[in-house]
């Protein structure tokens, strides 16, 4: 069983593609987390309650390094705890770094993050380097179970700069979906599908269509969906019709809800709203 198959099975299991992308903005934090405290306290306590509340809708979690880098060594203590919190809630953790470098540095970086000891299940990657700064990274990930996510097609808006420049007889992000199949027949589990993962923006319904095509055996970690714009049924070209190929990701929309309730139970009530319209679609 490699990665890719353990995913599917807790998916399966709380039938939910939901990952929660841990993006504490801390201007939006609600002001009861944030009284007498230190920045890296505030993220960590918040992000621990959110955990808490959603992890019974949500398969996998996302933190974004950058809100934890920003803050120091105490952001990475703070990183580490939010991290080991969901760990203790069966949920699997997908560090967005979106790291990448050649040779030896690359062989670091992937030890850093997908080394047995380490709190991450899966980590971003970006294919900028081409093949000899990924693949000490699936290395490392089919050695420890773990997975990777390289960059394809994402969400932002200007995307479409580089990723969308004629490439032959397709676009950039399609001949990447190519060599990001090829590579990711590295690790393939029980059900056929890679450790090798790839990043598709939900705010592309059309792109995803065609690129589950170019990459059949990829799970995808599509953001963008919600508070960016993409909805349930763009995405929905991206599962098979048993449920198994993607997973997709909401922070501000789970994090930062509109509601009159509290504002754990208005979390609680974003990611159980969430789980079901997006399962609901991945069966679709």
């Amino acid at each position: 069983m490699n990665f890719a198959d353990a995913l599917h099975s807790e998916i399966h299991k709380k039938k939910s593609p939901l990952c929660i992308g841990l993006d504490p903005h801390i201007d939006c934090i609600p002001e009861v987390f944030t009284k007498g405290k230190t920045p890296p306290q505030i993220i960590e306590d918040f992000l621990k309650e959110v955990i808490n509340a959603a992890s019974p809708y949500c398969a996998c979690v996302k933190p974004n390094l950058a809100f934890f880098e920003i803050w120091g060594s105490d952001g990475w203590r703070a990183l580490e705890s939010v991290c080991e919190e969901a760990k203790k809630q069966k949920l699997y953790v997908i560090a967005d770094g979106k790291r990448n470098d050649i040779g030896s540095t690359a062989e670091r970086y992937a030890e850093a993050f997908l080394g047995a000891k380490t709190p991450y299940d899966a980590l971003t990657i970006t294919p900028y380097l081409g093949q000899d700064g990924i693949i000490p990274f699936i290395q490392t990930a089919s050695q420890n179970k773990k997975g990777v996510f390289v960059l394809v097609k994402t969400s932002n808006p200007s995307s479409g700069e580089f990723q969308d420049l004629p490439v032959g007889d397709c676009l950039l992000h399609e001949e990447v979906a190519r060599a990001v199949a090829r590579i990711g027949t590295m690790d393939t589990g029980d059900t056929d599908f890679s450790s090798v993962g790839a990043v598709v923006g939900a705010t592309h319904p059309d792109d995803i269509k065609i690129l589950r095509s170019e990459m059949p055996g990829q799970i995808f970690l599509i953001p963008g969906y919600g508070a960016q714009g993409g909805s349930a049924a763009d995405v929905k070209t991206a599962f098979y019709n048993d449920g198994r190929g993607a997973i997709v990701n909401s922070s501000r929309g789970i994090l930062f809800p509109q509601g009159e309730k509290d504002p754990i139970e208005n979390i609680k009530n974003a990611a159980e709203k969430a789980r079901k319209e997006l399962y609901t679609i991945s069966l679709s």
